[in-house]
């Protein structure tokens, strides 16, 4: 009896292990409270996690509809065709062809601004290769001299009538 009377005791106590264990649970993490709580990057994430739900529900949902449309109008030839019409329209129309649809777009995209970047880098190149050549021509010919250490002028009026006829 006595032992019965220590458990009626013991039921209502709390061990010290137990509350430690509780309190190590339920410890408060700060850095994670504010990421979810002020995070745009965590938002989107929340969201586009969310979508990607949505529209793998509707794809089943509609991979479900055909299946028992396929098997209910299996006797009916004429009704076979208009269904799939229909559910062709449906999938074009789903959420999740819509997704596919974009996402080939924005590839699409991104490969032409690559394109775009590296024809742009080449002639930016070209040009550069150009002017290089051009400044280093200039400069052997206004450098030129003399025995006696005078430059010479022969190139210098040619450049002068160069630059003359291409503003004429």
């Amino acid at each position: 009896m006595r032992n019965n009377a220590r458990n009626v005791k013991d039921k209502g106590r709390i061990n010290k292990g137990d509350i430690d264990d509780k309190h190590r649970e339920k410890k408060f993490d700060k850095k994670k409270y504010r990421l979810q709580k002020y995070s745009n990057k965590y938002k989107i994430n929340q969201w586009e996690e969310r979508r990607k739900k949505a529209v793998l529900r509707e794809y089943y949902k509609e991979l479900k509809k055909d299946q028992q449309n396929s098997a209910g109008t299996s006797s009916n030839l004429s009704n076979t065709s208009k269904n799939t019409n229909e559910t062709s329209k449906l999938k074009k129309n789903s959420a999740f062809f819509k997704a596919k649809r974009e996402y080939r777009r924005k590839q699409e995209e991104k490969k032409n601004r690559l394109e775009n970047a590296i024809r742009v880098k080449t002639e930016r190149e070209e040009a550069l290769k150009k002017y290089r050549e051009k400044k280093l021509q200039n400069y052997k010919v206004l450098s030129k001299k003399t025995k006696k250490g005078q430059p010479v002028m022969k190139g210098r009026i040619e450049m002068l009538l160069e630059k003359i006829q291409q503003i004429t």
